[in-house]
C-alpha cells in the first residue's frame, strides 16, 4: 500500500476530510485554491451530516483504485468519496448504491467550479440518499448486502430517534440562518407599501393591487412567525415577490404609463423588484448566463461595474445569496421558480439544488397567480462537465 493512501486514511479516523499537500498546491496552480475557510466550512457540514461522509483529495495521478486503500486504513463506516485537482477519483460506500454515490460525485465534482461547492453539494446529495433509502443495505461497493449488528443494534435502541432529533437540529440551525434575511425582506417590502402613496383620485384597480400587496405584506409577516423549517419561508418569499410586481402596477397607473409585464424579479436582489430584461452575467470562476435584471443592474454589467447584489450572513461572513449554501435553496425558490436551478448553474447554491428536485422546482410560480413571463430566458453559455467514465470511478 502506498504511504500516501495509509496517511489518507489514517488521517480520516479523526478527521473526515484529508487533504493532501501536494494536491493543495495543485489546486492553487489551477486556481482552484481550497483555503482554510472552506476546509472549515466542508468539516463543519461533515460533522453535522446525517450519516458518515469522508473525503480524501489526492495528487493528480492517483488511481481510481486508491479507495480501496484509504477506506480500509480508515476502517470507519461510511461513504468515501476520493478525487484530485484534474477531476478524477472514485467513490465507495458500506450501505448506498454504489452507482447512486458514482452518480452523486459525478453531478458534484462534474457542475460545481470550486471544491467547496463540489464537495458540499456531495454532502448534500448523499445525505438525501440516505433519508430516501433509509440507508439501505441494497449497496456497498464490496456488495456487502446486511448492516453490521452493531448498527441494526443501534437503529432498534433508538437509532431513529437521533437521527430525528439531529435532523430537527439542522433544520433549526438553517432556518435561524436564512430568517434573519427574510425579515429583511418584509422590512423593505414594508417601506415600499408606506412609500407609494395612493391619490384620492387613483383608480378603482390601483386601490385593489395595492390592497392586494397589503394582503400579501400581512400574510408574509404572519407566515414567518410560524415557519419551522426553511421549506416553510418558501411562500414567504414567493408571496413578497407577487406583492412588488403589484406595486409596480399601482406605480404605473399613477404615473400613466403601460402597465409591466410579469417577469421574475432582478437576479441580483430580489428587492430591487421585476427584472425589465435578461442579461449576459459572468459570476466569478463561472460560465456565462443570462439573468433577469433590473434596469440599474443592467446598465452597471454594460459599464463593466459590478451589479448591487444580494448579501446574505453565512457564518458571520456576508457573501452573494447564490453563494451561500443549500440553506437559502426555498428563500430563492419562492423569488424565482422553476428558473432557479439553470440561472444558479454552477453557484453553491444552484448545485446543491439541482439533484433531485430538492425544492420541488416543478410547481415553479404558478402557485403564486397572476402568471409570469420569464422573457424569454434563455440559461446561456451551458455547462459541459466533460467526459465521466463510469469504469472504476470517474474522469471529468
Amino acid at each position: 500500500m502506498s504511504e500516501l493512501y495509509e496517511e489518507a486514511g489514517q488521517s480520516l479516523r479523526d478527521d473526515p476530510l484529508y487533504v493532501d499537500p501536494d494536491a493543495e498546491r495543485e489546486l492553487e496552480e489551477a486556481e482552484t485554491p481550497f483555503d482554510a475557510d472552506s476546509r472549515d466550512y466542508i468539516r463543519e457540514q461533515l460533522d453535522d451530516a446525517s450519516v458518515p461522509i469522508y473525503i480524501a483529495i489526492l495528487p493528480n495521478g492517483t488511481p481510481s483504485s486508491a479507495i480501496d486503500d484509504i477506506r480500509r486504513t480508515a476502517g470507519q463506516d461510511g461513504t468515501y468519496l476520493m478525487f484530485t485537482p484534474e477531476r478524477s477519483g472514485n467513490v465507495s460506500s458500506d450501505n448506498l448504491p454504489y452507482d447512486d454515490v458514482l452518480a452523486a460525485a459525478e453531478s458534484a465534482i462534474g457542475n460545481n467550479p470550486s471544491v467547496q461547492q463540489a464537495t458540499d453539494s456531495f454532502i448534500n446529495q448523499i445525505e438525501q440518499l440516505a433519508e430516501e433509502t433509509g440507508a439501505g443495505s441494497d449497496g456497498g461497493s464490496d456488495g456487502g448486502g446486511a448492516l453490521p449488528l452493531a448498527i441494526l443494534a443501534a437503529v432498534g435502541a433508538g437509532g431513529f430517534l437521533y437521527y430525528r432529533r439531529n435532523k430537527r437540529r439542522r433544520e433549526q440551525a438553517e432556518l435561524d440562518q436564512v430568517q434573519p434575511a427574510v425579515d429583511e425582506d418584509i422590512t423593505a417590502y414594508g417601506e415600499e407599501l408606506t412609500d407609494l402613496e395612493l391619490e384620492p383620485t387613483a383608480s378603482l384597480e390601483a386601490r385593489n393591487e395595492y390592497a392586494r400587496a397589503l394582503d400579501l405584506y400581512e400574510t408574509a409577516k404572519y407566515s414567518v412567525q410560524r415557519a419551522e423549517t426553511v421549506e416553510q419561508l418558501r411562500p414567504v418569499t414567493s408571496n413578497l415577490e407577487e406583492g412588488r410586481w403589484l406595486l409596480a402596477c399601482v406605480r404605473a397607473r399613477r404615473d400613466g404609463e403601460e402597465l409591466p409585464e410579469r417577469r421574475m424579479p432582478c437576479f441580483f436582489d430580489p428587492r430591487h423588484g421585476p427584472s425589465v430584461e435578461d442579461i449576459e452575467w459572468t459570476p466569478p470562476g463561472g460560465v456565462t448566463r443570462r439573468v433577469p435584471a433590473c434596469a440599474a443592474d443592467a446598465i452597471r454589467i454594460r459599464e463593466g461595474d459590478d451589479p448591487d447584489s444580494r448579501l446574505v450572513t453565512v457564518n458571520g461572513e456576508r457573501r452573494p445569496y447564490w453563494d451561500a449554501g443549500p440553506a437559502y435553496g426555498a428563500w430563492a425558490a419562492g423569488y424565482y421558480g422553476m428558473m432557479l436551478p439553470t440561472i444558479l448553474m454552477g453557484t453553491m447554491l444552484g448545485s446543491s439544488m439541482m439533484h433531485a428536485g430538492m425544492y420541488g422546482f416543478g410547481g415553479g410560480l404558478a402557485e403564486t397567480g397572476g402568471g409570469m413571463d420569464a422573457g424569454g430566458f434563455d440559461g446561456g453559455g451551458g455547462f459541459d462537465g466533460g467526459g465521466f467514465d463510469f469504469g472504476g470511478g470517474f474522469d471529468f
